[in-house]
């Protein structure tokens, strides 16, 4: 089984790269509007940050809580992996590959997303809003980026969540209904801990909506040729 979900690895790898050179005007459209939107939401962030913590008095303790428990547990190391692991051991334990290649696309459908993300996450070195105005808000470079407080650009949780949950819509609707609203939690969740602005949320969402629409595509069309396919409706 370990094998067949080598090869599976593998077929959905090649078909992913397919996919990608087919639709190549999705990563246009992706650089566009990785390069409109900072460029029309950085001179407004600060100010739409403070538009979007809504949560006053007893009700901000509490969001505060949720929304740390949603960071914690939204991360890829604590979500996206453990969720694709349990997606797969329910196909291995259902005996259905089709599952097991759900598991597969949502697996990559975070993985490819979050590390596209790191890209630019680790080398630009923007500070969070929670430092500010100790730092001031601007890029820093690859040597501040190594520090946890100059990762805010583009959101590592926006990336791998969307990244998933845009694959899964593809394959799996229920779950991918599933995953896109805890995707949406999280997000919330960044911005209401002011862990991320929204321009890097906005970034780090489209990164992971092209991801897991190329790598959804290719799920699927592997899928169409799976002996059972999954409840896509």
């Amino acid at each position: 089984m370990l094998l067949e979900a080598w090869h599976n690895l593998l077929a959905l790898l090649r078909e992913i790269g397919r996919q990608a050179r087919r639709h190549y005007g999705w990563a246009i459209a992706l650089v566009l509007g990785s390069a409109a939107i900072p460029a029309l939401l950085f001179p407004h962030d600060r100010a739409l940050l403070v538009g979007v913590q809504f949560l006053r008095g007893h009700a901000e303790t509490t969001g505060h809580a949720i929304a740390w428990q949603l960071g914690r547990w939204g991360d890829y190391p604590t979500y996206n992996l453990p969720a694709a692991i349990l997606i797969w051991i329910y196909g291995a334990a259902t005996k259905s590959r089709a599952w097991r290649q759900v598991a597969l696309v949502a697996f990559l459908g975070a993985s490819l997303a979050g590390l596209f993300d790191d890209c630019f996450r680790l080398t630009l070195g923007r500070p969070r809003p929670d430092v500010y105005p100790a730092v001031v808000d601007g890029f820093y470079g690859p040597t501040k980026a190594l520090f946890g407080r100059y990762e805010s650009f583009p959101s590592g949780h926006a990336a791998s969540d969307v990244g998933m949950a845009v694959a899964l819509l593809l394959v799996c609707r229920p779950l991918g209904w599933l995953a896109t609203a805890f995707a949406l939690a999280v997000v919330w969740g960044r911005l209401e801990l002011n862990k991320h602005y929204p321009s890097d949320v906005a970034v780090g969402s489209m990164i992971g909506v092209y991801w897991g629409m190329v790598i959804g595509v290719a799920g699927r069309r592997l899928l169409a040729g799976s002996p059972n396919s999954t409840d896509q409706g």
